[in-house]
């Protein structure tokens, strides 16, 4: 009888134009195989599966030609329906029952903009009275479950992917304590931002990034690389990218004087992403912003991980979530 192999997993991400997965068969990452395989318009839309039929059938292809079938898999809660919120608990209550705590005080004293929400607790340190909820309506989420188990997968693992993002750049000791960051992530048509401080999370946003999938052309290499490039107006969408530039400045403010009233600003801002204009980010960064940038490139993940690039950093992360 077969049987399947200890402690593989695939992580997975799907977003608007592609689907990307690194397949762990043993707990070295640099032993795992890497996929990505682009989508056709209107199967997802923003991060949110239209058309789940189509990526069913899509998956079901991949799964076979990636040899995946039966896999454990863990993959991103959308982006965009991702809330974060700070919430004050009783002293006495251990981090490890605030779930459950926060899960009887829905609806009470603690208050969601959705009904039947997901719900995870990040408790920074305990016994303080307070704590942060990341919360998600279900349904989405629940969908991707489903699709994925359906084809004979086995989902065990969602997560945020700014946390994942954070977890990889703690995981090779990017930060310094004390010091807070802001992080962009950008991909084509989004940008993640969040505000970290080691170990305190203090601002999450996604923000969309208005852009039509058919002006984007996607090339597929002989070793599963996607590569982009864009064949509608250029100009204008670079229009919209320094529009989300100015607004990473309102950012800043709004963390400097509104919520430490001018006592504490951002140190260092960190750029990442897989989007095809990322040299054009970079430099329109630098010449609009005082505050040290650092650049999160190909070769600086490859000093970790030789065999990746830095549009696997989520993954990455989501590799780390749990040791073996």
């Amino acid at each position: 009888m077969f049987k399947k192999k200890k402690n593989r997993f695939v992580v997975l991400e799907v977003n608007e134009y592609l689907i990307r997965a690194i397949v762990m068969n043993n707990p070295d990452i640099n032993e795992a195989t890497i996929f990505e395989h682009s989508i056709p318009a209107g199967v997802i839309e923003g991060d949110l599966v239209k058309d789940e039929m189509a990526l069913f059938e899509m998956l079901k292809e991949l799964i076979l030609k990636w040899g995946i079938k039966k896999s454990d898999v863990r993959f991103f809660v959308p982006d965009s329906i991702v809330m974060m919120k700070t919430f004050e608990h009783p002293r006495d209550i251990e981090s490890s029952m605030l779930k459950g705590y926060v899960e009887m005080e829905l609806g009470r004293t603690i208050h969601l903009p959705f009904s039947n929400p997901l719900i995870d607790v990040y408790d920074e340190k305990q016994n303080d009275g307070e704590a942060t909820l990341f919360a998600a309506p279900a349904e989405e989420i629940t969908k991707m479950a489903g699709v994925l188990d359906d084809l004979s997968l086995h989902p065990t693992h969602s997560d945020v992917r700014a946390l994942s993002t954070i977890r990889y750049l703690e995981h090779v000791k990017t930060f310094v304590p004390n010091k807070s960051y802001l992080i962009t992530d950008w991909s084509i048509n989004g940008l993640s931002i969040s505000i970290y401080t080691p170990g305190k999370l203090e601002f999450l946003r996604y923000q969309s990034i208005e852009t039509n999938r058919l002006d984007w052309k996607s090339q597929e290499s002989a070793e599963s690389d996607v590569e982009f490039s864009n064949v509608g107006e250029m100009t204008d969408y670079r229009l919209r990218l320094i529009d989300q530039i100015a607004e990473i400045d309102r950012i800043l403010n709004f963390y400097r004087f509104s919520l430490y009233k001018g006592e504490k600003a951002v140190d260092e801002i960190i750029i990442l992403g897989d989007s095809p204009e990322m040299d054009y980010i970079v430099n329109e960064m630098r010449s609009t912003y005082d505050t040290p940038i650092q650049f999160i490139d190909d070769s600086r993940v490859q000093k970790s991980y030789p065999h990746l690039n830095a549009k696997y950093i989520p993954l990455i992360g989501l590799v780390l979530k749990e040791a073996f």
